[in-house]
């Protein structure tokens, strides 16, 4: 789901291992918060961040946690997530 923010968003989480790259490349470094285990581009950058679960296996505590503006994912990263 596509919503509208009413500011550019400050706590960013992805779940897509491709976007998280584009995030670091378009300078949001210090907006990422929380990455997937696949998430390993670029290196130096996600080793110190927080890690939620899988694609698909998410630890929703740690997302709870994290308190993000913004999670970016893939329909079937939620479908299968949802599914238990």
């Amino acid at each position: 789901m596509i919503e509208s923010l009413p500011y550019p968003p400050q706590r960013i989480i992805s779940l897509v291992p491709s976007q998280t790259e584009l995030l670091y490349d378009l300078g949001l470094r210090k907006r990422i918060i929380g990455i997937t285990k696949f998430c390993i581009h670029p290196a130096e950058a996600v080793k110190n961040v927080t890690q939620v679960g899988g694609t698909k296996n998410f630890r929703f505590e740690v997302i709870d946690e994290l308190q993000p503006d913004l999670i970016i994912g893939k329909e079937e990263n939620y479908q299968r997530a949802l599914k238990g």
